[in-house]
């Protein structure tokens, strides 16, 4: 199943928690063995592969293809 994430402003530094791979990096930034799929909010790339409901939280995501920030809460 696939999620579309909300896209964000950069947060400030220190207040979330930030996964920051480079521009052009390959995705996903995680993968796992669940059937859920996080997707950046503004392009659809795939940031995240195969986690469960819940498994990851309270982070946020930027997506190596567009430089978008995406809330996964």
């Amino acid at each position: 199943m696939d999620k579309k994430l909300r896209v964000i402003p950069e947060p400030v530094e220190g207040t979330r928690t930030v996964l920051k791979p480079k521009i052009g990096e390959v995705l996903p930034v995680v993968k796992g063995g669940g059937d859920l799929n996080l997707l950046c909010g503004n392009c659809g790339a795939k940031l995240v592969e195969g986690i469960n409901e819940g498994q990851i939280g309270n982070m946020v995501i930027r997506c190596s293809v567009c430089g978008n920030y995406n809330d996964v809460t």
